[in-house]
């Protein structure tokens, strides 16, 4: 059985099994790991020792995240990364019960879980950038926040992306196998014609200076601006800072989502506009329907309302 020093100092390594059926993003390790440190810092203020805490103690935190007036759905993130806590504890033999078993959290899903934008808070969220100065930092972030909230790409895709992977005669975007080591063929996406609009504003405003860096190279789509790395490929934690900082303009920043959230609105806003869970499945590119389903969870009475495409319309 390893020391509590040791699982607390090394709780990036112990915490994964317990999170996401063992295969967390780098995103929601992270998000975990941040809600962890602070309930030990928690911990460490009250002079209590972590792998003590009886389930009184928990129910203490607890109250306290309410009365500090967070969200029913971030208490219930924060809750999240504390149950996996003493989860890895009790796996690693350092407790015989979890105090965490009968601590109930309200109003919200898991991190992992369907927390998504609805078209009207995304229509917000889209238009974040709208007041910045500059034309190709206005346009190249909001074409971020289309490619993921309207055509569902992940981090990997919309990072591989480069400028020759568009198809401008029929207005596709190839996308590049994201396991390298399995032989598949690049996939195509069709993206909307909102979308489109989008993209073409941005290839139009990217500065001559950028473009005299790019000629006769392999060009990436989403372009840095910064110094250290101009003109070269924006990497995934500089998205992920544009999607912060439009989902905190927006006032709809949850600790710990930030690309998924986008995504997870798309599938959902999807499925809720057409009942049609296949459709979701190849926008998202999921391997198979049951990963897609989860999108309806959130809407268990429009899925049920399979028999009004054969209606026969009333007239008035």
């Amino acid at each position: 059985m390893i020391s509590v020093h040791k699982f607390i100092t090394n709780i990036n390594r112990y915490i994964i099994p317990c999170i996401a059926k063992g295969k967390p993003s780098k995103d929601t390790l992270d998000a975990y790991l941040k809600h962890i440190r602070l309930f030990l810092d928690w911990c460490h203020r009250d002079n209590r020792h972590p792998i003590h805490m009886t389930e009184m103690q928990i129910s203490m935190y607890y109250q306290e995240l309410l009365d500090m007036g967070y969200k029913p759905l971030t208490i219930h993130i924060k809750m999240a990364a504390v149950k996996a806590f003493y989860r890895a504890a009790l796996q690693q033999g350092l407790i015989f019960t979890n105090p965490c078993n009968h601590i109930k959290t309200q109003g919200g899903n898991p991190p992992t879980l369907r927390y998504y934008l609805d078209m009207n808070q995304l229509q917000v969220v889209c238009n974040a950038y709208n007041n910045e100065p500059d034309d190709f930092v206005r346009n190249r972030n909001t074409l971020i926040l289309y490619l993921f909230s309207v055509e569902g790409l992940r981090p990997i895709d919309i990072f591989r992306l480069n400028m020759q992977d568009i198809n401008w005669q029929k207005y596709t975007i190839e996308l590049h196998p994201t396991d390298t080591k399995k032989s598949a063929d690049p996939q195509q996406i069709y993206p909307c014609q909102e979308t489109i609009n989008v993209l073409m504003d941005y290839i139009n405003s990217i500065p001559a200076s950028i473009v005299d860096e790019l000629i006769g190279k392999l060009a990436p789509l989403i372009i840095s601006n910064s110094k250290n790395n101009f003109a070269g490929r924006l990497s995934r934690n500089g998205m992920r800072l544009i999607i912060n900082n439009a989902l905190d303009k927006a006032g709809l920043k949850v600790s710990g989502s930030s690309a998924n959230l986008l995504r997870n609105s798309c599938g959902t806003n999807l499925f809720k506009a057409t009942n049609d869970i296949k459709l979701v499945q190849q926008t998202l590119r999921q391997q198979n329907i049951i990963s897609a389903m989860k999108y309806m969870e959130d809407n268990p009475v429009l899925s049920k309302r399979a028999t009004n495409i054969i209606a026969p319309k009333r007239s008035k």
